[in-house]
């Protein structure tokens, strides 16, 4: 970010952003501005929730047919599989929008230390955004505007250890750190994680409003015979009046547009049969 930052460094770094997006679709972003202490806490916070008695972490429990709450989130073929991983999945911006039944009482810093990390990820989101705007050729207002109060949600996964690490998923291979593996040509790579570097991939929906420009990545995450980890992610909604579809000034339309519930609809659907839904749209 610093280099993003600096005039004198910011066209080249910008390039390296687009080429990440277009050929990897993820990065990691070092000096990216966000308070330590925030994150520490936010580390902390999790762990403490996650150490909880399994009664306890039940009292925010995911409920039938919603996704929100504590719980095992399926995944896989037909919904047919359990991930090795227990999570906590809650809306976070906008404020109003938030369902505080769901936000864990216990242990009381978890509260707090998620409403200042969501608003930092707010931050970052935003200057990201600029800079992609720079590299794809667009208005920034346009790009931004996109994202700018649209649904920002942030899932807490805990993965156990597991005696047998080679027979399970954390998270099985999906489209939307230590163990994460990103598959690109058939193969899957371990990214090496930087000290201290947010982790940030494009998204089935950026893929979209990009008109392909950006690339969406399939990812997991493996599970570890050793040691247990948490991990925060967060999720940014988007959307053009309503409509997923890609942004005007990149070219003649790749995907067809389509009403924003519709696209959650069929994204689930994608999940639970494996396969991804933004491609149904391509033109």
């Amino acid at each position: 970010m610093a280099r993003l930052l600096d005039s004198e460094s910011s066209e080249a770094e910008t390039a390296k952003l687009g080429s990440a997006c277009r050929d990897w679709g993820f990065f990691q972003l070092t000096n990216h501005g966000v308070d330590e202490s925030v994150v520490q806490d936010m580390k902390d916070s999790t762990m403490q929730f996650f150490r909880l008695p399994l009664d306890k972490k039940k009292a925010v429990a995911t409920r039938a047919g919603g996704l929100e709450g504590f719980g095992h989130h399926f995944a896989g073929a037909s919904c047919a599989k359990l991930d090795w991983a227990e999570s906590l999945i809650l809306l976070t911006q906008q404020k109003e929008q938030r369902s505080m039944e769901f936000w864990p009482a216990d242990p009381a810093r978890l509260r707090p230390s998620l409403d200042r990390y969501s608003l930092e990820m707010s931050r970052l989101t935003s200057r990201l955004l600029g800079f992609m705007a720079s590299d794809l050729g667009v208005e920034r207002e346009a790009l931004a505007g996109a994202f700018r109060g649209k649904r920002q949600s942030v899932a807490l996964h805990h993965y156990p250890p597991c005696r047998h690490p080679d027979k399970v998923l954390g998270i099985t291979p999906h489209n939307d750190a230590p163990g994460l593996q990103v598959r690109r040509g058939g193969t899957w790579f371990p990214p090496d994680p930087l000290a201290g570097a947010r982790v940030v991939n494009v998204g089935d929906i950026l893929q979209g409003l990009t008109n392909g420009r950006y690339r969406s990545a399939e990812h997991r995450v493996l599970a570890d015979a050793g040691r247990g980890r948490a991990t925060v992610v967060v999720f940014q909604d988007t959307c053009v009046a309503g409509t997923v579809r890609p942004l005007p000034g990149l070219g003649e339309a790749r995907y067809r547009a389509i009403e924003y519930v519709e696209y959650l609809k069929g994204n689930y659907r994608g999940l639970a049969e494996g396969t991804r839904f933004v491609d149904s749209l391509e033109i």
